[in-house]
Formats: C-alpha cells, sequence, structure tokens
C-alpha cells in the first residue's frame, strides 16, 4: 500500500462529510467529523517519511477545494428535496399581473387633475374624481396646482406641474 492512499482517502472523506453537513441536519455532529477527517488527513500527509513537502501541498489542498466544496453545497442546496419544501415557490405570472398596480393608472395617462395637498414630492392628487396619491416629477407643486400624470413607476403615478395659461380653463 501507499503511503499516499490515507491521506487522499481521509480529504475525500472530509469533503464528502463537509459537503453532507449542508445537507443533513444533525446539529453539527457531521461537520465535526469532517473537520476531523480533514485533520487527521494533514496529520497523516505530514508523517509520510518519502516526501517531506506532501504536507504543505495538502494544506494548499485543503485551503483550495474545502471553499470550493461549500460553494458546491450552497449551489446544490435549493435543488434538493427538502430545500423545495422550505423556499416559496415563485410567483404566478398572473399573480405578478393582478397585484401590480400599474395597470390601475395606465388609462391616466396624459390626463389632468388636480393637486389637493402640496406634493413635496409625493401628496394627494385628484383624478376624474379619485382621490390618487401620486409624486411629483420634479421640484414642488402647491395644493390646487393643475398636474398631468406623465407616467407610473414602480406602482408610483409620477405626475408633473401643468400650465394653467396654455391650458386655458379646463375645469378639473
Amino acid at each position: 500500500m501507499s503511503y499516499l492512499m490515507w491521506p487522499l482517502l481521509l480529504l475525500a472523506l472530509g469533503l464528502i462529510l463537509l459537503i453532507a453537513e449542508a445537507f443533513i441536519p444533525s446539529g453539527g455532529l457531521i461537520g465535526i467529523l469532517a473537520i476531523g477527517c480533514l485533520g487527521v488527513s494533514l496529520y497523516q500527509a505530514f508523517n509520510v517519511p518519502s516526501s517531506p513537502g506532501l504536507g504543505w501541498k495538502f494544506v494548499v489542498a485543503e485551503l483550495v477545494l474545502i471553499p470550493v466544496a461549500m460553494v458546491g453545497a450552497i449551489q446544490l442546496w435549493p435543488r434538493t428535496p427538502l430545500a423545495r419544501r422550505i423556499f416559496l415557490p415563485p410567483p404566478a405570472q398572473e399573480d405578478i399581473d393582478t397585484a401590480h398596480s400599474q395597470q390601475r393608472f395606465d388609462h391616466l395617462m396624459g390626463e389632468f387633475g388636480r393637486a389637493l395637498t402640496p406634493l413635496r414630492p409625493s401628496g394627494l392628487v385628484d383624478f376624474e374624481g379619485r382621490r390618487l396619491d401620486a409624486m411629483a416629477e420634479e421640484g414642488l407643486i402647491a395644493a390646487g396646482s393643475l398636474v398631468r400624470a406623465v407616467r407610473v413607476q414602480s406602482g408610483i403615478l409620477i405626475v408633473r406641474k401643468a400650465d394653467d395659461q396654455a391650458l386655458g380653463s379646463i375645469d378639473v
């Protein structure tokens, strides 16, 4: 038998146990066994009589392989049956569409309304007899000012101050 066999087997067993610790709830027992195997692997590698530098090669290998094994386990864990039971499923597309408030304000784009409160930058506006929360696109808008719906951003109605003289007397 080769002197190299035991350090390599213990290194492989330690890495496998380290990955298993991420998947199996053991209260840390598997992790302690993994650290023990990795430590004994280093001890065996440093005590190989025919190769004095082998121990340092195992130190470097463990410093590289342990993070790689942990990242691999973290990447694989969400795909396991246990993780699928723990994580919430993503919402269906129809749930996202109906929950998103942008659909409520699409018909208001380009329409005129009146600021009920000062918009600094957010406040209340009146569109078609409905009181709505809105945000000024830029600057402050005084209460009673004529505003125009510009866009919807993240479910918030964005308004801009409209020019009263250019519109004439629009009754809103």
